[in-house]
């Protein structure tokens, strides 16, 4: 199995990758005391006051992978760069220019590989101010070679299929309206029954009643969206060949070894939701809570990692930016013919941040 990572926004992480890509896969071979020291040399705002609870997701996420593939580490294939969710973090021309000669060198260093198509651009859905930055970034790609872009917005695709012809569009997670939230699997086998089906009803009529819209509830979310025909046909209508969406592992039904595309499986964090709400903008400044962004991002997502403790589930709720995640850890129930599938990818994510 080849390992597909997606670094964040920050180019600093892509430094670190290729000084050393034990930095990045650090806990491969690290005792604790050198972990703290990385942490303290290169990432100290994460350890002011405490340390997030996705780095032990990290953690034991590798550990799933290398029970899959002891040799994974020795198999990393692909870099997926940037962010899907916050049109703030859209990169600009000369920061994909930067990460993109990162690459070239950590390609020789690490890959071997003549062809530079194994960079691949993760753009997120935005609004008219930020198209612009956008369109210049999807045109330098486009001049260097042929490579694929993770695409969240519909404008996005069109503008690459017009005026991109050397990109290859990549459906992103974000881009169709099916999302069916991790958090579900919360309350996995129980429904809230509406009062106008149980009025007068009894006991045993409604646990029947009950019953049956659990078992509706569960055919519905183990069913994966490209088992939705009109999705697939507006793939076919647009030459989309392969689509990225989120492992949650409550729900192996969703993947098997064949589908009418291919499928990018996102690993091991679950998007929960997004929107122009930034609530990471509040912190500083109080007054923004609960509005969308504006003109002026403060980017204060460059500084602080929010996430709850929540004593009852065994997951965890972290936010980045504008978006929540919750950590989908067991990805060795997957079937294992889709695992070893080829045409499939598990794009692994070492971080959540920007």
């Amino acid at each position: 199995m080849n390992l597909y990572i997606h670094l964040p926004t920050n180019l600093k992480i892509f430094e670190l990758f290729l000084e050393n890509k034990e930095y990045i896969l650090w806990w491969n071979s690290k005792s604790e005391k050198e972990i703290a020291g990385f942490f303290l040399k290169n990432f100290p705002w994460e350890v002011m006051n405490e340390l997030s609870p996705q780095y032990e997701t990290n953690f034991v996420s590798l550990r799933k992978l290398k029970q899959i593939d002891d040799n994974i580490l020795n198999n990393i294939q692909w870099i997926y760069y940037w962010s899907d969710n916050c049109e703030y973090l859209a990169p600009t021309k000369l920061e994909v220019e930067k990460a993109l000669n990162l690459y070239n060198e950590a390609n020789k260093k690490y890959f071997f590989k003549k062809w530079k198509k194994w960079f691949v651009l993760v753009t997120p859905y935005t609004w008219n101010k930020i198209i612009e930055r956008l369109k210049e970034s999807l045109d330098y790609l486009n001049e260097q070679w042929n490579f694929e872009v993770v695409i969240n917005d519909l404008w996005i695709l069109r503008y690459v299929q017009n005026s991109c012809p050397n990109l290859k569009p990549i459906v992103g997670r974000l881009l169709h309206k099916l999302m069916k939230t991790p958090l579900v699997d919360t309350y996995w086998n129980h429904a809230h029954v509406p009062w106008a089906l149980i009025k007068n009803k009894t006991p045993q009529q409604i646990d029947i009643i009950q019953q049956e819209i659990i078992k509706n509830q569960n055919n519905f979310y183990n069913s994966i969206e490209l088992s939705f025909k009109p999705y697939t046909k507006f793939l076919d209508k647009n030459n989309i060949e392969r689509v990225w969406t989120d492992f949650m592992e409550n729900r192996e039904k969703l993947y098997k070894k064949n589908y009418e595309k291919w499928i990018d499986l996102y690993y091991p964090w679950a998007l929960v939701f997004t929107g122009r709400l930034c609530d990471t903008s509040a912190i500083e400044n109080p007054d923004r809570w609960n509005y969308a962004t504006d003109d002026v991002c403060p980017r204060t997502c460059w500084k602080y990692d929010i996430f709850y403790k929540l004593k009852t589930v065994w997951y965890d709720l972290i936010q980045r930016w504008n978006s929540w995640f919750r950590s989908e850890i067991n990805i060795e129930r997957l079937d294992k013919d889709f695992i070893y599938n080829k045409q499939n990818r598990i794009v692994y994510a070492p971080f959540i941040t920007v």
